[in-house]
Parts: C-alpha cells; structure tokens; sequence
C-alpha cells in the first residue's frame, strides 16, 4: 500500500507528531524540575501531575506508530517454526487477541472517562481535570486498532513507504 497524498501522510503520521511534542514537553519540564530542586533549592510542586500526564500521552499515542513501524516486540523464532497455514491461523489470532485486548482497553477507559465527567475529579495541585489527561487513551486504542489491521490486512509497511519516498527524491534530482 503506497499513499501520496501528503495530507494523509500527515494524518497518519499525527499520532507519533503528537507523541514527540509531549516528550518534548515532558524532558524539558524534568529538565527544569532538576534545576528547581537542586540548583536552585525550590523545587517544583506541580511537575510529578504535568510529568505523569505527559507519559500517559506518549506512552498511548506512540503505540501506534510502533504498530506501523513494527515496532513491537514478537517471538519470530517460535512463529517461523510452523508452516505457512497454521502461521495464517496465528495471525488471525493475534488480529483478534489485539483487537481484544484494546476494545476492553477502549470500553473500560470509556467508563472512567464517564466517571471522571461525572464526578469532575482534577489534579491535587493543579487541579486538572482528569478527562483532559485520559481523553487520549480510548482514542489511542481506536488508533492503534486502525493502525495494526493498516499494517498486518491492508500491507501497509511504513519502512518501505520511506524508502519509496527518498528513491523518488533521487531520481528527481
């Protein structure tokens, strides 16, 4: 599967955006915690509340895109030992273990996510509400859902799209 459309790429491609921004965001504001507490001797109150919901956030949007780079960790060994049939049967059970595991992930954070609208529950210093920090994660796991059947039934292979892209910009020049 090759897309040109740039403006898909970019769609596709917001998750791990999104991602690297918080972790930007996240090294920067542990950076100055450091300084804060010893150098200047004052540190921050706060930083553990911005810290946590920074993780939440790359941790959730960058399953996707390991989905899409593969990423994720396999046992290769013990799956090239089978022949090619029962590895088709494997597959369409890891397809739905995974599908599985992150619809009750969706469902469940759904659930608290109703809570938290429900109760108004926030941060103890900042108070932040807490549906700002886990609104990613069913969002996140719908992401992820799209992006393994993207790469496992539609052959989407982030790796060979790039080098599509570069031999292109090759023969261009």
């Amino acid at each position: 599967m090759r897309i040109k459309n740039n403006k898909i790429k970019i769609l596709l491609n917001l998750d791990i955006i999104i991602a690297s921004i918080a972790m930007v965001i996240l090294v920067t504001a542990t950076f100055a915690g450091v300084l804060a507490r010893y150098v200047f001797g004052q540190p921050f109150g706060w930083i553990e509340e911005i810290q946590a919901a920074l993780i939440v956030w790359v941790v959730f949007l960058a399953g996707g895109a390991a989905y899409r780079t593969a990423n994720h960790s396999s046992i290769e060994v013990l799956y090239e030992m089978f022949p090619k049939p029962i590895r088709k049967l494997i597959d369409v059970f890891i397809g739905l273990v995974v599908t599985g595991v992150l619809g009750y992930l969706c469902y469940t954070a759904m659930l608290y996510f109703q809570l938290f609208i429900k109760t108004g529950r926030g941060t103890a210093v900042l108070q932040i509400p807490y549906i700002y920090i886990y609104a990613v994660v069913p969002v996140a796991c719908l992401l992820q859902i799209f992006n393994y059947f993207l790469v496992n039934v539609f052959g989407y292979d982030d790796e060979k799209q790039n080098l599509l892209e570069d031999k292109e910009e090759d023969t261009n020049e």
